[in-house]
C-alpha cells in the first residue's frame, strides 16, 4: 500500500504545514490545486504488518459466518422448525423470504465496526461468539436426523 507525502521545505519540522500525507496521489493533486501550490508529492510504500492481515482476516470470518449462519437457518426453516432469534422472526414474519436483507445489512454493519478497531484480540472475541448461532444450528440439524 503507498501513501503520497508532500514536505514544505519553507517550513520548519515542528510546524503542522511541513508535511501532508495523502492516501491516493489524486487527493494530492486536488489539494495542491486548491491550495495553488507548486510541488509534488512522492510515493511512500507503507509496510502493514502481520496485524493487518490478522484483521482482515477476522473481519472476513465475520461475513462467512453471517453466511453460514443464514444457510444453517435456511435449512432449519426447511425442516419445519422456527426462527429462536426474535428479531430475525419478525423480520421473517414481515419480509418473507427477503428476510435475508436485514441479517446480511447487519452482518457488514458488524464488519464495518469491528474493521474501525485496531484490536485484534477483541476482534477474535466477537469472531467467536459469531460462530456460536451456526455451532448451535448445525446442532439442531444433527438433533433432526
Amino acid at each position: 500500500m503507498k501513501v503520497w507525502i508532500y514536505t514544505d521545505t519553507s517550513k520548519i519540522v515542528d510546524d503542522p504545514e511541513h508535511m501532508k500525507v495523502f492516501a491516493t496521489n489524486e487527493a494530492a493533486q486536488v489539494w495542491f490545486k486548491q491550495k495553488d501550490l507548486e510541488g509534488d508529492a512522492f510515493p511512500y510504500e507503507i509496510i502493514l504488518g502481520p496485524r493487518y492481515l490478522a484483521k482482515t482476516l477476522l473481519v472476513l470470518s465475520v461475513l462467512l459466518l453471517g453466511v453460514a449462519d443464514l444457510f444453517t437457518t435456511n435449512m432449519i426453516l426447511n425442516l419445519g422448525l422456527g426462527e429462536l432469534n426474535p428479531f430475525m422472526h419478525v423480520a421473517q414474519t414481515w419480509l418473507g423470504p427477503w428476510w435475508l436483507i436485514p441479517k446480511l445489512g447487519l452482518t457488514y454493519f458488524m464488519m464495518w465496526l469491528l474493521w474501525r478497531s485496531n484490536n485484534p484480540y477483541n476482534i477474535a472475541i466477537v469472531v467467536a461468539f459469531c460462530c456460536t448461532p451456526v455451532l448451535n444450528n448445525l446442532l439442531i440439524i444433527a438433533g433432526t436426523h
